[in-house]
């Protein structure tokens, strides 16, 4: 978890170790969405193909199997 502050521009400084996690790059656009009280920060290809495989990259066969199997 990081903290970070609203500059009175209304900027905010998202930390490095998050940006490269996530593959942010300067000039790249994000997507903000509000639920409830929080903001989602989502970070925007370019490419939809290049978003839904960076986004499957967190999904195994093995996971997949588990789930089916309700372990």
């Amino acid at each position: 978890m990081a903290e970070a502050k609203i500059s009175s521009k209304g900027q905010l400084v998202i930390p490095k170790y998050l940006r490269d996690a996530l593959g942010m790059q300067t000039g790249k656009s994000v997507i903000l969405t509000k639920v409830g009280r929080q903001i989602i920060l989502t970070p925007k290809y370019d490419d939809p193909v290049e978003g839904l495989v960076n986004a499957g990259k967190e999904i195994s066969m093995k996971n997949i199997r588990r789930q089916i199997k309700g372990e």
